[in-house]
């Protein structure tokens, strides 16, 4: 009943007919029953069925009247969304759990006819700050957190059939955040941008301006504003407005949704090395294995470069991609936290933790992108964070903003011995690197940094410590958030809780203080008297106490994107 999958969808009794996406009105020759299942899912569908969030109850829209013998049904609820949960949605669940809206509905300010629906628990609102907790990407969230994920999904779903009878006619499914997207107007036109060009659906970004960056909250939307900002993103090959077919982070490839060829020219990755002794490793440490429930960051007793974030542990398989677009951007792609699905670690694609950069260094225009942690994790499929179906079966519903103030807190990329062993074909480091590549100078503490939407989501750059004492080290670089503490100290031989986990050979002071990059004749019985180690004194006291008067902090420069309430 509810649904038949055939080519063409049956012909219902009640004609209602279409004006949107080139299904013309009911003078064309176009009547319902040519209308394919494809055109009736999504949404861009065939009758204009979109679903928004006005902050406390969902609406329902069409583009025309809804015919007397026709009912919406909608429903909110906790779950996962997949690349295939909108296509295998069951109405029949959706009549019998959603709440019916039937009548003449109103016409909206943008011409579309509008159904008020059910109001939304604060519960399932509560989910779009799910993973704000910074702890999820250390792996320090509680487990009670962890399991409740597990059983009952992270993603805040929106979703809604449009019925004649037994028979869907119409039905879509969207993230929470995203609904509430939609339901943001333009105070000027009463018209949401996206609705001029693609009546609730992904937006063509090349149709500027489409997506308001002081009022945005969805990753979908945040992915089509970084595109719009950025340019496209070279991973995924373009399928339409707001469709793209997803990304392969183990092959390196498209995932081959249109049967075409799933190379990707200009990416460039690589496995990222875990070595002990200065041996290549590809499985754990015996014991240690990890299976395909895991979500650690490391199997090895020790190794000799290890994963600051995990505290010096580390695993043999992740994985790390980048190219560069047509607009200078350079993004990168990083799969990591790997668990065992059956065929070995190096060669597993189930990646818990997935997460993005694009920057411009021309611009300093960033963004940052992170997956559902523990969820989100088919390394297989990884989707354009804009694809309005596609998005949120990866990256969580609502973005991420965590990642700034801290570890990114002075430039977009940071760099350590362990993702540096990721190497281009050229020996260059797959991520971009100060020095190695032409738009990356060393010294140039006047490069623009900013972050897409930086005030409306959170995202955060600290001031940047310009003291005279610690000349020795910004001459190279900028100085800020974790740069000053624990980068400092990891990338100087210190720092028990990440040394614990690090072999004897990585412990050698050659490996250990990487940083300066040129040691120039400091050797480790002079290092306590030279000017790198007053240096990090100096930045210890400053961190330790930011209104010394001997501390002077300066803006990160914004570029032309300078902007004074982004602190």
């Amino acid at each position: 009943m509810f649904e038949k999958r055939l080519p063409h969808v049956v012909l219902f009794t009640a004609l209602a007919c279409a004006g949107s996406f080139g299904l013309t009105s009911c003078s064309s020759s176009k009547s319902e029953n040519e209308i394919s299942f494809e055109q009736r899912i999504g949404a861009d569908n065939a009758f204009g069925l979109g679903l928004r969030f006005d902050g406390e109850k969902i609406v329902a829209t069409l583009t025309d009247e809804l015919p007397r013998d026709e009912r919406i049904y909608v429903r909110v609820r906790r779950g996962k969304m997949t690349l295939t949960s909108q296509r295998d949605l069951d109405c029949a669940e959706v009549v019998r759990d959603g709440t019916m809206l039937a009548g003449v509905g109103r016409r909206g300010g943008d011409g579309k006819i509008v159904f008020d629906g059910p109001a939304v628990d604060s519960s399932i609102v509560d989910l779009l700050h799910l993973y704000d907790d910074a702890r999820w990407a250390t792996g320090d969230v509680p487990q009670a957190t962890k399991d409740d994920v597990a059983a009952s999904g992270p993603d805040p779903i929106v979703e809604a059939c449009k019925m004649h009878g037994d028979e869907m006619s119409a039905k879509i499914q969207v993230n929470l955040a995203y609904a509430w997207d939609l339901g943001t107007r333009n105070p000027q036109s009463g018209i949401h941008p996206m609705d001029a060009v693609t009546d609730d659906a992904g937006a063509d970004a090349t149709a500027a301006p489409l997506v308001d960056e002081n009022n945005v909250r969805s990753q979908i939307e945040y992915g089509q504003l970084c595109v719009r900002e950025l340019g496209e993103i070279p991973f995924f090959k373009k399928l339409g407005p707001g469709k793209y077919d997803t990304f392969d982070c183990r092959d390196l490839q498209g995932s081959n949704a249109t049967g075409l060829t799933g190379a990707i020219a200009g990416a460039e990755g690589a496995m990222i090395p875990v070595t002990v002794n200065g041996v290549a490793q590809d499985k754990c440490s015996p014991g240690r294995e990890l299976g395909p429930d895991s979500e650690s960051y490391g199997c090895m007793d020790k190794a000799d470069h290890g994963m600051y974030l995990a505290h010096g542990e580390t695993q043999p398989g992740p994985m790390v991609v980048t190219a560069r677009n047509d607009r200078g951007t350079h993004w990168v792609l990083l799969c990591r936290k790997v668990a065992d699905d059956g065929k070995g670690m190096t060669r597993s694609t189930t990646f818990n933790d997935i997460a993005m950069i694009g920057h411009n260094p021309k611009t300093g225009r960033t963004c940052f992108f992170q997956n559902s942690i523990g969820s989100g994790k088919d390394g297989v499929h990884v989707a354009h964070p804009g694809d309005v179906e596609k998005s949120t079966s990866i990256w969580s519903s609502s973005v991420q903003s965590y990642c700034s103030g801290s570890c990114h807190a002075e430039s977009a990329f940071v760099h350590s011995p362990w993702i540096d062993g990721a190497k281009r074909s050229s020996g260059k480091t797959i991520v971009p690197k100060i020095g190695e590549q032409p738009e990356f100078p060393i010294s140039r503490l006047d490069a623009p940094y900013n972050i897409v939407a930086a005030d409306q989501l959170g995202f955060s750059i600290p001031k940047q410590l310009v003291s005279d004492e610690v000349g020795a080290c910004n001459n190279c670089h900028r100085l800020a958030g974790n740069t000053m503490s624990d980068f400092a100290r990891w990338s100087t031989g210190t720092g028990d809780d990440y040394y614990s986990n690090i072999t004897d050979y990585g412990k050698k002071f050659a490996e250990s203080h990487w940083m300066p990059p040129r040691l120039d004749g400091v050797t480790e019985a002079t290092w306590a008297a030279s000017k790198f180690q007053k240096a990090l004194d100096f930045m210890k006291k400053c961190d330790e106490n930011r209104s010394d008067p001997s501390c002077i902090w300066a803006d990160v420069p914004r570029g032309a994107f300078d902007n004074p309430r982004v602190r």
